[in-house]
């Protein structure tokens, strides 16, 4: 027992120790002073290597969903240029814009990492305010989308190297084949892209947008409308997942709540309230501790072969920090499961030629959610253990665990946590970063970002490690033992009332839109905003994230046309030639934003 938990302690110590060792560069590093904002060519060439480390496996699957969030980009840069206050700031900021982003079945809706890295760098290396950000960073979002079909695309071809050490029973070979040969390829259209454009483009952005805010400030004015609406897009990707069955009305009661505080509220203490609610909404629906009954005539495995729990643990490691490194269109996580069975492998057999075969049945086409679905490779595991003790286990029933599986795990764990977990931490993380004023703090709270990377670690290593084991203990049933058991259900509905409750009081806290229409009648002004106001406060806000609601769940319009309409409704809006009429029919001047 002392020496899986030394495994585990060394496991999760040494993303904590890459990270440290990151930021020990990172201050050994020129720092940047306020009167000379530029950056240096070694500031730059650490900004790309993080965008890198945020796409690459080398944190302990901490990268794509930690290093990749803006909120956590913008700190790190911060560092990077000596001014992390301003850095986490503009981060949170940035991060409004990707707040329900959500990658499913290999796609890729906008790049947050480059968003958040590359456009936290040219503020900052412009010498531009912090109002400036959602204008460099909406346009590299949709940049960014092109270089993960690139990677997707280059990368199908490793898996064919694969095959032939497969073939040839090579298990160092097939690893190899996952987790180095890629990260050339990768480290050359991540790092170095992102290196020259914050060490060259910097200033030019700054000049760019300085020039516009001199001579025309409405467009500057309408960016930041439309950084306040494009949160709304964010929060109705959420609505997608949370928005149906008998959990919605938990949505306009989070709003509500919140609506009537002000909007001024702790998120943290919301979601403990919120959590509260969902335990109760489960008591009286489902029942708490009414366990369903197991699968008919299957139990738990009983006794297991030569495996020990280090042999289980190295094959979950190897899962963790690499089931995405050699990503790719043809064969998604294919390589990664390989990749981590091949201790399985090396200890189970002998013979050249199960191995071959071992390594060949593993070399096929994989994708479910990475966490949850590691109770798979659990029962693959055992399976494959019975399989080498004598049991009749064929390659077509291991492949229809997989198949069979992969996609039920994909969508609980991409909706409970892509749709509900990250974007609740992330939007706590993003209050505590910016003292509850995301979108006008001009400096932030560290805080915030590591209460964020402390949650989500604590989440993806302890789920991701309960999940493999109980899935290697129980075997083939482990799944559809819990299925039975209802506790997966009561836990998705209890996710759906929480995720709901707190997406409704993000509406108030993190959505803004107003109109600035007046008209005088009588020698009297009337001001539409408050016209609203009087009927129910943020009205528009909520109205505006049902509207685009509306088009993602029912229209299936892209959210890429949604955030691009955004942005220039924001800028048209902001042109002072919208009329308001007065008594005496002349037309008002005013913007149709405040």
């Amino acid at each position: 027992m002392k020496v899986n938990r030394k495994q585990v302690s060394t496991a999760m110590v040494l993303s904590i120790v890459l990270m440290l060792a990151s930021v020990a560069i990172v201050k050994a590093a020129p720092v940047a002073q306020e009167e000379d904002t530029t950056l240096s060519l070694f500031q730059a060439l650490i900004v790309g290597v993080f965008y890198y480390f945020a796409m690459s496996p080398w944190f302990a699957n901490l990268g794509f969903t930690v290093l990749y969030r803006p909120l956590i980009a913008g700190t790190l840069v911060g560092l990077v240029m000596g001014r992390v206050g301003e850095g986490v700031a503009i981060g949170a900021n940035i991060n409004v814009l990707y707040l329900g982003w959500i990658s499913a079945g290999g796609s890729l809706p906008g790049d947050p990492g480059l968003a958040g890295y590359l456009g936290t760098a040219l503020v900052l290396g412009g010498g531009l305010d912090i109002d400036a950000a959602l204008a460099v960073a909406a346009p590299l979002g949709l940049l960014g989308g092109l270089t993960w079909s690139l990677r997707m695309s280059v990368c199908s071809i490793i898996p064919h190297w694969a095959d032939r050490y497969a073939e040839e029973g090579n298990i160092k070979g097939v690893a190899r084949s996952n987790y180095i040969y890629s990260q050339p390829f990768l480290f050359l259209i991540y790092a170095v892209p992102v290196m020259l454009a914050a060490y060259l483009g910097s200033q030019a952005v700054g000049s760019a947008l300085n020039w516009i805010a001199a001579n025309a400030i409405w467009v500057m004015n309408g960016l930041f409308a439309a950084s306040g609406m494009l949160a709304a897009l964010g929060i109705a990707l959420n609505l997608k997942f949370l928005l149906r069955g008998n959990v919605w009305p938990y949505f306009f009661v989070g709003f509500m709540i919140t609506s009537l505080a002000g909007g001024n509220v702790n998120l943290l203490v919301l979601a403990i309230i919120g959590a509260c609610i969902a335990y109760i909404h489960v008591l009286f629906t489902e029942g708490i501790g009414e366990a369903g009954p197991a699968a008919p005539g299957k139990k738990a495995r009983k006794a297991q072969g030569p495996l020990t729990r280090q042999d289980v643990f190295k094959a979950w490691v190897r899962w963790l920090c690499f089931s995405h490194s050699t990503y790719n269109w043809e064969r998604m996580q294919g390589m990664g499961f390989a990749h981590s069975m091949t201790p399985i492998i090396e200890k189970l057999y002998t013979k050249k030629e199960d191995i071959s075969a071992a390594l060949k049945r593993h070399l096929v086409f994989f994708n479910t959610q990475p966490d949850v679905g590691s109770i798979i490779h659990g029962a693959v595991i055992a399976m494959e253990e019975e399989r080498a003790s004598g049991a009749e286990i064929s390659d077509d029933a291991i492949n229809a665990v997989k198949t069979g599986l992969m996609g039920p795990m994909a969508g609980i764990g991409d909706t409970v946590q892509q749709g509900i977990i990250i974007p609740i931490t992330l939007a706590i993380g993003m209050s505590i970063a910016t003292g509850g004023n995301v979108g006008t703090a001009t400096t932030g709270n560290i805080l915030g970002p590591l209460f964020y990377i402390v949650s989500m670690a604590i989440l993806i290593w302890g789920l991701g490690w309960l999940l493999w084991w109980q899935g290697y203990q129980q075997g083939r049933v482990a799944v559809t033992n819990i299925l039975k058991s209802g506790t997966l259900n009561k836990v998705i509905v209890g996710a759906g009332v929480l995720g709901n409750f707190i997406m409704g009081a993000l509406v108030v806290s993190f959505v803004s839109l107003s109109t600035a229409l007046a008209f005088n009648i009588g020698g009297t002004a009337f001001h539409l905003q408050d016209v609203f106001n009087s009927f129910m406060p943020n009205l528009l806000p909520l109205l505006l994230v049902l509207l685009i609601w509306w088009l993602l769940a029912k229209k299936n319009v892209s959210p890429t046309l949604i955030m691009i309409v955004i942005i220039a409704v924001g800028i048209l809006g902001s042109i002072p030639i919208w009329p308001g009429l007065n008594e005496a029919g002349e037309a008002i001047r005013v913007g149709l934003f405040g």
